[in-house]
């Protein structure tokens, strides 16, 4: 079915507090870009009550009353209008996902959960993780306290040898759409980086009488390949999508390595404030999106993260 509401922006959080205003405000200039409202989600968790005596209503009370005193100071500087605030109780991924598909939200705005050291806990059960696997539409999770937006973003794209004309081809459009709508600025640089190694390299050596030679060979010939599908992607941005700014300010950068390891280095090395990844299919099951190494990247960096969805993507929780 058709989502009648007109199309806005989800800035959500679970507690008010003085980063609030710094988060309305970043997702106030997204919104602006595209004419776009936006829409406020205080999600707090279902054992509150354990600690307090206040009902339910008393506390939706007291949050949306601070989020307005924010809003009304926001507003004056006339970004963009915030259409409405809302306070639910629940599971915050569940209660998230659920609201951006009531009010047609385009891309949910939230700051990133604090890091622990318990990575592999985080990966499994952290409403974030559930966050960027379920929910259908581009999520902005924002690790810094500016309230600018990014200008130096750095693009993860994935290209497939075996397969060219495959679903990443597509999400990788998908990101330069995004990347032009919300973020074609004069001040905004962009790199579309991908990284080439020999597929298959440690096999080499138990048919080969020059593994050594083939694996040179076989890493030359993906090279050539992402370079080539780099170009494209390029092209397709600055003729298909014509930006009016980042035709001048995109580059490329294709290394050899491994990209888990090698993303973080860039961002740091190219002091990166946003990362800009696909999410793809770890099984046939629905819902399961993100693979071991995105997650590894996005445990891996500090600056604010955008990650993007397939379309057709149907998320799980909507079917609960």
């Amino acid at each position: 079915m058709t989502n009648q509401a007109s199309p806005c922006i989800l800035c959500v959080f679970d507690e008010v507090n003085d980063a609030t205003a710094a988060l309305i405000r970043k997702s106030q200039l997204l919104a602006s870009t595209q004419q776009l409202s936006l829409q406020l989600l205080c999600v707090l968790p279902d054992n509150w009550f354990h600690y307090s005596s206040e009902t339910a209503q008393s506390v939706k009370n007291k949050a949306k009353k601070r989020l307005l005193e924010q809003v009304s100071q926001l507003n004056a500087l006339g970004d963009s209008h915030v259409l409405s605030c809302e306070v639910r109780f629940g599971k915050p991924f569940v209660e998230i996902i659920r609201y951006q598909q009531l009010v047609n939200a385009q891309l949910i705005v939230k700051h990133a959960e604090k890091k622990s050291w318990l990575q592999h806990a985080i990966t499994m059960t952290s409403n974030d993780m559930h966050l960027l696997r379920k929910c259908p539409v581009p999520v902005f999770l924002a690790r810094s306290q500016e309230t600018t937006l990014p200008q130096n973003i750095f693009v993860a794209v994935d290209f497939d040898i075996d397969d060219p004309a495959s679903h990443a081809d597509e999400l990788n459009k998908k990101m330069l759409s995004t990347l032009v709508r919300f973020f074609d600025k004069e001040e905004t640089r962009c790199t579309l980086f991908n990284a080439y190694n020999a597929p298959h390299a440690g096999f080499v050596s138990l048919f080969a009488d020059d593994p050594d030679t083939m694996t040179k060979d076989m890493a030359a010939h993906e090279k050539g390949f992402k370079s080539g599908e780099l170009n494209l992607l390029l092209h397709f941005m600055r003729e298909s999508l014509s930006p009016t700014h980042l035709h001048k300010h995109t580059k490329q950068l294709l290394i050899q390595g491994h990209a888990e390891q090698l993303i973080p280095q860039q961002l740091k090395q190219s002091q990166s404030d946003l990362l800009v990844i696909g999410s793809v299919a770890r099984t046939g099951i629905p819902g399961l999106l993100i693979g071991n190494t995105a997650e590894e990247i996005l445990l891996s960096v500090d600056c604010d993260v955008l990650t993007l969805k397939p379309d057709g993507f149907v998320s799980p929780v909507l079917g609960q």
